[in-house]
């Protein structure tokens, strides 16, 4: 079983829809959280168990700078223990609970290593990343693989943004030299907010964090010289999510068949459906 089940309250539903954002501690076993922490230095080291590479790879030894944030984008489609995670049954369910889908399906992941003084992230809206989609509509489980604390560069959202206009993408995404939370001032000074609320999660290992594909999120820079900061983002879409015609991204696009808007299970497999559906090729819905 890779996470615990819980049966969210009206109190936590509510919660959500309020800031944006939900912590639950502890959703992922000790176990768990041992063995995908152990797959960050093979798949960095380019060791891919499925032998097919993952879309986005950034970080690489002796060719990248050694204090950027590492970052890998659908590590599922090459590391086993990953996809265990990515193809979660109960994070499907959380998430479209939360989001009021029928069912979920899997968008992406992202793995996140920031190593001691890594630099920042952006903040960003994840909406922001898929216009072409209908509809444009995300959820996020964001889970952490070490004891989260300010100075190491947790992540941190601003409460409440969820509700603000879409803007445009953040321009520099890494270590943006401007300031990692430039642009979410300037849409804040644009709906009237002078001080946005930041909250900086502080959590223990094998919590989660589930959000709100609009809200405002990203990570300062990793202070501390004695502790790293692993995660893996899950973000996934609504079940009956499609292409639109024009514009996919440059890694959806990838997987858009010519003339059909229908997004293959076989790249974007659906989690979990209230009616019981999973696509055929996972496992039963027992985690």
């Amino acid at each position: 079983m890779v996470c615990r089940k819980i049966a969210l309250s009206e109190e936590q539903i509510r919660q959500f829809n309020q800031d944006g954002f939900l912590i639950i501690e502890h959703l992922l076993d000790e176990q768990i959280v041992a063995q995908l922490r152990a797959r960050f230095e093979p798949l960095f080291a380019g060791e891919f168990d499925t032998g097919i590479y993952p879309d986005e790879w950034h970080w690489r030894e002796g060719l990248s700078l050694p204090d950027v944030t590492r970052h890998m984008g659908n590590a599922w489609k090459s590391d086993r223990t990953i996809a265990r995670l990515a193809l979660s049954a109960e994070i499907g369910r959380l998430s479209a609970t939360l989001a009021g889908w029928a069912g979920a399906r899997l968008g992406q992941d992202t793995i996140w290593w920031k190593t001691p003084a890594a630099k920042e992230i952006a903040l960003h809206q994840d909406s922001t990343y898929i216009s072409f989609l209908d509809p444009p509509e995300m959820m996020s489980c964001w889970v952490a693989l070490d004891d989260t604390s300010r100075d190491a560069g947790t992540i941190e959202y601003v409460r409440g943004s969820h509700k603000w206009p879409l803007v445009e993408k953040p321009g520099d995404f890494h270590a943006p030299e401007r300031g990692y939370r430039a642009t979410m001032e300037q849409a804040a000074a644009a709906v009237g907010v002078t001080t946005p609320e930041i909250v900086q999660v502080e959590a223990p290992a094998g919590s989660c964090v589930f959000h709100h594909g609009n809200i405002w999120h990203g990570s300062g820079r990793n202070t501390r010289m004695d502790k790293v900061r692993r995660s893996i983002g899950i973000h996934t879409l609504s079940a009956e999510t499609k292409f639109r015609p024009t514009g996919a991204g440059y890694i959806y696009g990838r997987y858009q068949r010519v003339g059909d808007l229908t997004m293959d299970e076989s790249f974007f497999p659906i989690l979990w459906t209230r009616n019981g559906y999973r696509s055929p090729f996972l496992t039963p819905a027992e985690d």
